[in-house]
Formats: C-alpha cells, sequence, structure tokens
C-alpha cells in the first residue's frame, strides 16, 4: 500500500475527471436504436467487386444507421467461391442480405435451396448480376427475384424512369441518366411490383424493361435493381440512394431514425482468396530443381525470418530460432532421395563461431552424422565435404554461439556429385498465408493485417515465455500470440473474461492512418486460451488506454475519448459516441509519443486520465466546454 497510494495521488493530478457509471445524463449517451445488421456478399464474373463492394458498403452506411458486413471473393469465374451457403445458419445474426453475387454456374440446388429457405424470413437486397445467377434449370430462383431475367444489350446509357413516385422508396428520388450500362432484358414477369423502368437507344431501336422492383409474395420482402454494372454508376450518389432506400424498406426501417450515418466498424471477410503461388516468390521451377520442404525447431515469425528464408537464393533474408536457446534445428526435407557432397552455410554472425553438426536421415527416423562441427572456431561461413546418399533428410543443429546471439543463418547451399543443387522451397497453404502475414504486403502506407488465431507449438510458446518471470506459487500460460493481437498497447478484461487488446501498428513513432484497432479476444472452451477474436474497433488511429464498463468500452485515442457499445455481443463495436476532443495532439502535429495514454476508472464512478508531458492542449467535452 505505501508503494500504491503515491501512484494514485500521482494518477489524480495528472488526469481531469468525468462521471461514468450512469453518473453522466443519459441523454448524453447513444439511445436504444440498434442499427440494421446487414450482409454484402459480392464476387464473380465479369464486374470489378474489388471496387464495388467497397463503394457499396461505405454509401450504405454513409447514408442509414446500417452496420454492413461483407463476404466478398476477388474469383472472376461464373461459379465463384461462395462457401457460406453451404451452411444452413449461414444468415444468422443479420437483419437483411445483399446479394451481388455474379454466380451463372452456380447449379447446386443445395445451395439454392439454403439461400431460399433464409429468405423466408429474412429480407434481401438483389444488385445486377445477382438476378443472372443460380441457373440450375429451375425458376425458382426467379420466381423468388420476382422476374426472369436472361440476358442484356450493349453498354449504352440508361434513361431512368421512377413509375411509382409515391412509394416510399422512390418518393423523394428523380429520374436520372446513366452513363454506359447494360439493359437486363424481362424474360418474365411474376410478383414484381415494378418501381422503375429505363429506356436505352441501340442505332434506330429504344428498348426497355422494368430495372428496378419490390416483391412481397415470396417469403419476406425484397428489394431488386438490375442497374450497376460499372463502378462509376455504383459510386454515383443517386444510384446509393435508390439502393440504401430500397434496402431500408425491405428492412421495414425507412424512417427517420434510420436514415442517419453508421459510424461503427464492421467486418470484412474475403471467400476463396486465391493464394500466392510458390512461383511469385522464388521464379519459376525448373526442370532440374530439387524440392524442399523446411521446418525449423522454432521460428521467430515475427520477423519474418521462416525456414524457407534459408534458402531462397537471398543473402539478405534468414532463417531464425525464436529464441537464444541452443540446441536449435532447421531440417530440409527432399521431395525425392537426393545425394549431398557438400553443405556451405552462411551463418548471420560471419564474424563469431557457432557450434553445430549436420545429420542424414533416408527415414526421418535413423539418422547419421554426416559433420560434426561441435568443436569449430572458425569465425566465417562454413563448408563442410562428405558423401551422404539417396537421404530424404538433412538437418542443421546448432549447439552454441560464441556471445549467445539467437540461431539463425543466412543461406545453406549444397552441392551433389552433378554440382550445385538447385533447392526450391515448397510452401503449404498454412505457410504461404502466414508469409503473407507477416510480411506486412500491402500495409506500407495505412492498414494492419487481419487478426487471426494460430496454433503455436509448444516449443514455440516456451520461448515466447521463457523471458516471463511470475513469483512462486504462479504459472505462465500464453493466452494469444501477435497474430491474434499485434503491437498490443492496453488491455481490458470484461467481467465474463473477454480480453479488450488495443492494437497500435505505428508504435509511438508512426502517423500512418488506420493502423489502430481494438481486438476483442475470447477464450469460449475455458482452456486459458484464446480461440475467438474479432475486430471490436477497426480504423481507428492511436488507440491508447481503455475501459470495459458493464455493457460499454471506453477508449482514449489521442487526440479523443469515445465510448462504443456492442449492444448484439458480437464482438464489434457498431455505436459510438465522442465524450472528449482535443486532449491532445493529432497527426498532423505529432505522432503519438509522449501523448495522452492512459485511463482508469476509480470505485467512486469517475474515469481518470493520465495526461501526457504536452498537457490536455484544448479538450472539449460533450457540454460543449
Amino acid at each position: 500500500m505505501k508503494r500504491l497510494l503515491p501512484l494514485l495521488l500521482a494518477v489524480a493530478a495528472l488526469g481531469s475527471l468525468f462521471l461514468a457509471n450512469g453518473q453522466e445524463k443519459k441523454d448524453s449517451l447513444p439511445g436504444p436504436t440498434r442499427p440494421l445488421k446487414a450482409l454484402l456478399i459480392a464476387g464473380g464474373c465479369c464486374h470489378d467487386y474489388v471496387k464495388q463492394h467497397e463503394v457499396l458498403y461505405k454509401g450504405i452506411q454513409e447514408r442509414a444507421s446500417v452496420r454492413v458486413d461483407v463476404m466478398w471473393t476477388r474469383d472472376r469465374t461464373t461459379n465463384p467461391p461462395l462457401p457460406l451457403y453451404d451452411d444452413p445458419d449461414w444468415a444468422k445474426g443479420y437483419d437483411i442480405i445483399i446479394h451481388d453475387e455474379c454466380a451463372a454456374s452456380n447449379k447446386d440446388l443445395k445451395v439454392m435451396e439454403n439461400i431460399l429457405e433464409v429468405h423466408k424470413t429474412i429480407p434481401a437486397v438483389h444488385l445486377h448480376c445477382a438476378m443472372h445467377s443460380f441457373r440450375n434449370g429451375t425458376d425458382k430462383w426467379a420466381k423468388h427475384l420476382g422476374l426472369h431475367s436472361t440476358g442484356h444489350g450493349p453498354q449504352k446509357p440508361l434513361e431512368i424512369t421512377y413509375t411509382n413516385p409515391d412509394h416510399p422508396i422512390t418518393k423523394t428520388l428523380e429520374n436520372w441518366v446513366t452513363k454506359n450500362e447494360e439493359l437486363y432484358n424481362n424474360r418474365e414477369i411474376f410478383d414484381a411490383e415494378p418501381l422503375a423502368f429505363a429506356t436505352q437507344k441501340v442505332g434506330d431501336r429504344e428498348n426497355s424493361a422494368v430495372v428496378a422492383w419490390t416483391n412481397t409474395k415470396q417469403g419476406a420482402p425484397t428489394f431488386s435493381t438490375t442497374v450497376g454494372h460499372n463502378t462509376y454508376t455504383v459510386e454515383d450518389p443517386r444510384y446509393l440512394d435508390l439502393v440504401t432506400r430500397g434496402l431500408l424498406w425491405a428492412a421495414g426501417k425507412l424512417n427517420d431514425d434510420y436514415l442517419k450515418p453508421y459510424t461503427g466498424s464492421n467486418v470484412i471477410t474475403e471467400m476463396g482468396a486465391k493464394e500466392e503461388k510458390v512461383e511469385s516468390l522464388f521464379g519459376k521451377l525448373s526442370k532440374d530443381a530439387v524440392k524442399v520442404k523446411l521446418t525449423a525447431s522454432s521460428v521467430q515469425v515475427s520477423a519474418s525470418h521462416f525456414p524457407w528464408r534459408a534458402i531462397d537464393g537471398n543473402v539478405e533474408t534468414r532463417w531464425t530460432a525464436n529464441g537464444a536457446a541452443h540446441p536449435a534445428w532447421l531440417q530440409l526435407e527432399f521431395e525425392e532421395p537426393t545425394t549431398v557432397t557438400l553443405a556451405e552455410i552462411l551463418w548471420e554472425q560471419r564474424t563469431e563461431w557457432y557450434h553445430y553438426k549436420i545429420e542424414t536421415s533416408r527415414d526421418g527416423k535413423n539418422w547419421e552424422i554426416a559433420h560434426d562441427g561441435s568443436k569449430n572456431q572458425r569465425k566465417s561461413d562454413t563448408k563442410d565435404r562428405f558423401t551422404a546418399q539417396n537421404i530424404k533428410f538433412l538437418r542443421v543443429t546448432t549447439l552454441g554461439q560464441e556471445t549467445g546471439k539467437w540461431p539463425a543463418l543466412w543461406e545453406i547451399r549444397l552441392k551433389g556429385p552433378k554440382g550445385k543443387l538447385k533447392l526450391f522451397p515448397i510452401l503449404d497453404k498454412k505457410e504461404i498465408n502466414q508469409t503473407k502475414g507477416a510480411s506486412g504486403k500491402g500495409f506500407e502506407k495505412s492498414g494492419n493485417i487481419k487478426p487471426q488465431i494460430t496454433k503455436l507449438s509448444p516449443e514455440e510458446e516456451a520461448a515466447i515465455l521463457k523471458d516471463c518471470e511470475v513469483p512462486e506459487g504462479f504459472e505462465k500460460t500464453l493466452f494469444a500470440s501477435w497474430h491474434s493481437a499485434n503491437y498490443p498497447v492496453y488491455v481490458a478484461a470484461s467481467p465474463g473474461g473477454d480480453l479488450y487488446v488495443s492494437s497500435d501498428g505505428n508504435g509511438s513513432l508512426g502517423r500512418q492512418p488506420n493502423r489502430g484497432r481494438v481486438l476483442r479476444l475470447r477464450d469460449t472452451d475455458k482452456d486459458g486460451r484464446a480461440d475467438e477474436v474479432t475486430e471490436f474497433i477497426r480504423d481507428i488511429d492511436s488507440p491508447r488506454g481503455l475501459i470495459w464498463d458493464h455493457d460499454r468500452l471506453y477508449l482514449l485515442h489521442p487526440p479523443h475519448i469515445s465510448v462504443f457499445f456492442d449492444r448484439d455481443h458480437d464482438g464489434v463495436a457498431e455505436e459510438s459516441k465522442r465524450l472528449i476532443s482535443d486532449i491532445a495532439f493529432g497527426f498532423k502535429d505529432r505522432p503519438a509519443d509522449h501523448t495522452t495514454n492512459d485511463i482508469t476508472i476509480g470505485i467512486d464512478g469517475w474515469i481518470y486520465i493520465a495526461g501526457g508531458d504536452f498537457g490536455f492542449m484544448k479538450a472539449t467535452g460533450t457540454d460543449g466546454r
């Protein structure tokens, strides 16, 4: 207590206060209106879904209190991977579905039945090529839509006329003319209730068709439009207004309460993303290449020092074990029996000695020492000659290092009877995805990698925990690795055991936008390890101190303090409110080092704020003072 009291006094002296736990006026916090949860499904043939899925979810969220989660694929075939439909409960937790897939060749009747069963009770929006999807020899999909379309004409402007100006969807909209677009035909109209026609001039002909309609006769209400082939059309505010109002109408929420922007987070999932081919990492596979699978006793994954780096031909990349402990080993498994006559090792520390040994095996069980370097004193790269015929495995084991540095080497080069072996790494799906995630590729200027639960080996966990000391009588275990929560800054626990982690990819000195987030880690099976991770708050700059209180998360994200709500308990905040503005510098003035960092809640119900060494600037609360 002697040490704790001064600390509490210091925190109080540094901070300012405001009431929490309901002591603030109730009307200053978000009201009870819950944002709708929509799921946008996009991808397939013939359209720029890379851009369009983003335009759609952002455009809808800017116009309505709708959280739009996205499941999309960059596959451009007529039968794109849509694995979510394999699960009968694929739409669980959503209020409305937005179909923007283009999957004409998906003829799986079970998939269509799973979709139609959901839409008996959950409303839907159908956009453009969704009308040409699921052509399986039946008319069930067309009847669900309310209209059967079989094709389209050339790309020419569409003159769109709203035919029912009194309908809630269209009463605020005006007729308009698009740029070049496709006019979908109307082969047969079932239960569609037209909202808009479009006319398209092609030479001397003038074609017309229904391009927007509703259907209330096939289960839950639906809204559909065949407009939206080109991205410039999808970006048009008139198109986004139509789609947003159609969505709200179908969900029964076309009113002022929901015609307000959604400011919370959403979840974006890429389905069936094409994996990076090994050839794109290492060049083309030559006819005389020797395929090799590499494994190691441990790997410093956080620095991208993967085992295959040891044979990638780049002397500036390396394999490194995840810790300084010896022995540590790196193993090469040849796809075909291989004869080796020389092993050259380029050690990381080329001016210091390594103690090591090289072993070979034909079956991975019985090993022979090809070279014993356990007493090596050579302070340089090593070249060792031996003859190991028709082996399947070669293992290099480090036994010690002159100054105690981590086991690491830049390259292993092997020769056989005919000269240098052209080693070519074999990577499995997990290694490719791990490599892409750790590399940070695509995040040079903004953003952060997707968090994921990754199972580590006992050796990898031990290497992480070895520097963690606990008092006698306590045990230490790993709750989550960097794959689940990289660059952690602060943590807060809820009474139910969920752990909230503020994660800032900028560290303290970066200024790139959207690198920050708050992650929710959950241990669903109560084994002491996180097995579920969600991005509770995405794309927020400089997340720092945080408090979980009752049903909300308070977050200090300089220069502001906000409160976030997850009312449907899915691990993603859908509501937020700014409580204090300009409590510190923003990126335009300086990076987030020395900033206002910590907040904590006292037993008196007040939140205490620890100010950084440049003070509170011009902080303003919700009352404007």
